[in-house]
């Protein structure tokens, strides 16, 4: 009775410690969610404080600079109104000097002698009575400027207050986070969600972007690493031509209808993919393998299949082929997919699904009724497959937006192959 008592409270100890390490762990969680909201908020009222000291300080110069403006044109405005009335005054002046002299010589005249002064130095007076002329033109007053200042400010500034009002919005989180991010054969498949459930108006489009490693907190590095992935409508993208075992930080935003502003930005991501991407085999001598093992170039006449490095494709998977260069085409080359090596140097038997040259379609062999458009430069063939059940999958092929199914008994994964007899064919997989 005395071991069963001891061993109980051996298992309530154990549990009891589990429960605490538990506990410990949410308090972790809860200490991460608290430091978010913290530095969030600090980052948030840094960025609000600097953003209206930018404002602030440009709206100031952007008025000095108005009034300067203003202030020269007043001033021009005045110098040439007073140009012209300056060259009058100056006239006037003069005039009135000559007047003046000419009326103290007439008074000297008098002064002097009045009727005996000679006959000779009064009629001399008297000629220059002509020479006073007409009085010089001068300009009313409606005829010179009257500057004055218009500046509707009853109206300009309820329109500042309001553009003000407007200004910037403090966000909860950003309306569109990302829920899932798959790994893929040198790729990561991201998904994002809406969660702005109030919002009244629809997106218009998605902005993902990533960053080479892990930049979160790290903001002397966000500026200058992000960098666009995808912008468009879908809700999912796959990034391809990812290193293995690299992180990347993903965050993503959004657009509305009738915007041309992006929305705050989502939580960052940080993921990375374990799984190599798809290469090409290097054994085989009729072709050239480069760029990364991703383009294979046909490099001899002689008919032959080149397959995958390993077999990479399966269920969740896409991949595409990008015909780079061309030759004329037979109905025994082209592209497909192989549960393994194959007989001979041909892909029109068991275990290939396989698309010729000219959109033709064959399945374990058997051709199929529904044709693809035909194999040419910048072609894109790409292939999608999903589960069915043990043993069965489903492939989509999908060439210049024309898409074809076929459900396929076969095991995964499988290889990827080309067979080519013409020299010139290049076939990049991606």
């Amino acid at each position: 009775m005395e071991s069963m008592s001891k061993k109980n409270i051996i298992e309530t100890v154990d549990t009891a410690k589990d429960y605490a390490c538990k506990l410990e762990d949410l308090l972790s969680s809860v200490k991460g969610a608290n430091d978010q909201i913290q530095t969030s908020t600090q980052k948030t009222i840094s960025e609000i404080d600097s953003t209206f000291d930018l404002l602030v300080s440009t709206l100031l110069e952007s008025l000095n600079k108005r009034r300067a403006l203003l202030r020269t044109e007043a001033l021009r405005l005045r110098d040439d109104g007073l140009a012209p009335l300056k060259a009058c005054r100056d006239i006037i002046d003069e005039k009135l000097r000559v007047t003046k002299l000419y009326i103290e010589e007439g008074r000297n005249i008098l002064r002097v002698g009045g009727l005996t002064t000679s006959l000779e130095k009064t009629l001399c007076f008297t000629e220059q009575a002509s020479l006073l002329g007409s009085l010089p033109a001068v300009p009313n007053l409606e005829e010179v400027a009257d500057l004055s200042f218009q500046c509707p400010v009853e109206s300009i500034v309820p329109e500042l207050q309001q553009c003000v009002a407007n200004i910037g919005q403090v966000s909860r989180m950003g309306p569109v986070q990302i829920t899932e991010v798959h790994e893929k054969p040198g790729a990561l498949l991201v998904q994002w969600e809406e969660v702005d459930y109030e919002r009244v108006v629809d997106v218009h489009s998605f902005r993902l972007q990533l960053a080479y490693g892990d930049v979160r907190g790290q903001d002397h590095l966000q500026l200058s690493n992000y960098h666009d992935a995808y912008v468009g409508p879908e809700g999912q993208h796959l990034v391809r031509d990812l290193r293995p075992g690299v992180p990347y930080t993903f965050r993503v935003c959004c657009r509305v209808e009738g915007s041309s502003d992006w929305s705050a930005w989502s939580l960052p991501r940080v993921a990375l993919t374990h799984q190599e991407p798809f290469c090409w085999g290097e054994s085989n001598s009729n072709y050239l393998i480069t760029n990364e093992k991703k383009l294979a170039s046909k490099t001899s006449p002689e008919q032959s299949v080149l397959l995958s490095s390993t077999a990479q494709f399966g269920p969740g998977h896409s991949i595409e082929f990008t015909v780079l260069e061309c030759g004329i085409g037979c109905s025994d080359e082209g592209l497909g997919l192989v549960t393994g090596p194959v007989e001979g140097e041909n892909l029109i038997q068991p275990g290939c699904l396989f698309v010729n040259t000219q959109g033709s379609v064959f399945v374990d062999g058997a051709e199929k009724t529904t044709k693809l458009p035909s194999l040419q430069k910048c072609s894109k063939v790409c292939f999608t497959c999903e589960n069915i059940r043990d043993g069965k999958i489903r492939v989509n092929v999908d060439s210049n937006n024309k898409t074809v199914t076929y459900d396929w008994s076969v095991r995964c994964p499988l290889y990827f192959a080309v067979c080519f007899g013409e020299m010139g064919w290049k076939v990049l997989v991606e």
